[in-house]
């Protein structure tokens, strides 16, 4: 098994504990059951040699958050009292990591494992389990929010992965708890694995635009959205391995394309601008329980159908966003 296989279980473990599909009815009759059965795997994992590669070393400076976002000083808070040993470093990156929130905002978060984390089966399954109630914060400030903690271990950092959080974005990162500054040790991806990640990013995209509809909920809509304006960024990776913070790539793209072309992107982030959710008292109380059975089952339908305007709206810009994809698309096979 190849480092980044390897890695990437790793990361799916601390995702839901399943590593196996089987593993999911489990984690309908307690979510730690999976956490508990598969620790020893990680463990074993973990323990592997990792792959010696040509890299180039760079050094991460961060600074300390010291903004005022109770959801972020709540988190930090949490992870002191019950992680603080565990951890490298936790980080806010997005809107939350240069303080530039708005009601769309959701709750973008790195997290490194340190060794100590993996120092046995029960260590990795005790912190998975702590990790992941450490969630609920993330979906207090945000119902809608649609991942979790970016999770990368310290073993990594001598073989970073650079295309799962680009070298790029910790300079706009905030540190809330751990080291400040570390070194890494990455190889840039080639152009053709860039393109092949970019492609398989786009046929998902796409997907989820066809088969948007006036009926679909809160839940699915964000996703929609958020993986949209994504796109500048995935996309001038191609030409960036080290990555392209978020806010930076709208600009860098925008001088690429004609107006005509890059205009539907305007429209979509103008719904961001617009987005006004509030969630109901049974949604609420969804997301903070721990019931896996009742999340997996009413996590979209309980947020609720999108009002009539934005089914609308989403409905007319369908066309645009499919040909905005396949511009992009055409541009890495001609032009990059």
């Amino acid at each position: 098994m190849t480092d980044r296989i390897s890695f990437d279980t790793i990361r799916k473990y601390f995702k839901t504990g399943c590593l196996k599909r089987s593993d999911g009815l489990l984690r309908f009759v307690d979510f730690r059951i999976p956490y508990t059965k598969n620790s020893a795997k990680i463990f074993q994992l973990y323990q592997e040699k990792t792959e010696s590669i040509q890299s180039t070393r760079m050094d991460i400076q961060t600074t300390s958050y010291e903004f005022s976002n109770s959801f972020a000083l709540e988190m930090k808070f949490f992870l002191e009292k019950n992680l603080s040993d565990k951890i490298l470093g936790a980080y806010t990156h997005g809107s939350l990591g240069t303080d530039e929130l708005i009601p769309y905002s959701d709750f973008d978060g790195l997290v490194i494992l340190n060794h100590e984390a993996f120092k046995s089966a029960r260590d990795i399954s005790d912190t998975a389990i702590v990790l992941r109630k450490s969630e609920s914060i993330m979906r207090k400030m945000d119902p809608l929010q649609h991942h979790g903690w970016f999770i990368i271990t310290e073993k990594e950092l001598e073989n970073y992965p650079s295309d799962y959080f680009p070298p790029k974005l910790f300079s706009h990162v905030k540190c809330l708890t751990g080291k400040n500054n570390f070194s890494i040790r990455f190889r840039a991806h080639s152009e053709e694995e860039q393109k092949k990640h970019f492609s398989a990013f786009c046929k998902h995209l796409c997907r989820n635009i066809q088969n948007h509809h006036a009926g679909s909920n809160y839940y699915d809509t964000k996703s929609l959205l958020s993986g949209f304006m994504l796109l500048p960024a995935i996309y001038l990776q191609i030409k960036h391995p080290e990555g392209v913070f978020k806010k930076e790539s709208f600009d860098l793209l925008r001088k690429e394309l004609t107006a005509a072309e890059y205009q539907v992107m305007d429209d979509v982030s103008g719904i961001r601008s617009e987005w006004n959710y509030i969630p109901t008292k049974r949604y609420k109380n969804l997301l903070l329980s721990d019931n896996a059975f009742m999340y997996h089952y009413f996590h979209k339908k309980w947020s609720g159908n999108i009002p009539a305007w934005l089914a609308t709206k989403l409905n007319q810009l369908k066309p645009e966003m499919l040909r905005f994809v396949k511009t992009l698309t055409a541009k890495t096979e001609n032009e990059v």
